[in-house]
């Protein structure tokens, strides 16, 4: 994320010539709850500290010195799309000069991004859809798409000779694995290892606060996971 933060600071502070200018830079991030929800991870809590460390390095050391500065605005999305998307179309009627995130979702966030001509460096979207530069032209992540992650585990599978497996992943959409889950299920296939079967759990598993869903899931496959028979 830090350098996601330095390198569209760069890009905008090379662009800087002739009078004194103050460019915004809109953040795009997912750090709060809506008051039903009691689920969400909030990851901008845990990330956010370094945009604001980030901007001060790069006014001090890059802008001032050239008569600009720099400032940004933070959007907030609560990891819902819909706000994604309504918070990158307000973030572009207010001038700004590029976007740091979006979190969760960057598939129409992207786009719209690419259709004003501005950057987007995404800090934690992996949506394969984005890697393709002839329609996300501005977009930029700082976080592997889940084909790079799911093509590193199959060859993780290769090195020690595992060639099927049973496949096993929550499909809860709060938490956004049941895209990733397929994604990675399709790459360990065309990869030559044979998935059996698969499974998933669609609740919040807190241990102690509810029913296990993995005793059930290992007794359902586990005889299937090293043979089809």
């Amino acid at each position: 994320m830090w350098t996601g933060f330095l390198t569209l600071f760069t890009l905008i502070s090379k662009l800087c010539c002739g009078n004194a200018e103050e460019f915004t830079v809109g953040y795009l991030t997912g750090s709060q709850r809506l008051p039903e929800d009691y689920y969400y991870k909030r990851p901008g809590r845990t990330i956010s500290g370094a945009i604001t460390m980030a901007i001060e390095e790069v006014n001090q050391n890059l802008l001032n010195p050239k008569g600009h500065s720099l400032k940004f605005k933070v959007a907030e999305t609560y990891g819902l799309e819909t706000l994604s998307i309504r918070q990158t179309a307000s973030l572009v009627n207010q001038n700004i000069s590029g976007f740091i995130g979006p979190q969760e979702t960057c598939i129409h966030e992207g786009r719209i991004a690419a259709a004003f001509n501005l950057p987007m460096i995404s800090y934690y979207c992996t949506d394969n859809a984005t890697s393709n530069k002839n329609i996300f032209t501005t977009f930029a992540r700082t976080k592997p798409p889940d084909v790079q992650i799911s093509k590193s585990l199959a060859s993780l599978l290769h090195k020690f000779n595992w060639t099927q497996v049973t496949f096993l992943y929550s499909n809860d959409p709060r938490w956004g694995f049941g895209k990733m889950g397929e994604t990675l299920m399709s790459v360990l296939q065309s990869s030559g290892i044979k998935v059996t079967q698969h499974g998933v759990w669609d609740v919040v598993y807190l241990h102690n606060y509810g029913e296990n869903p993995f005793p059930d899931l290992v007794k359902r496959t586990y005889k299937k996971t090293r043979s089809e028979y």
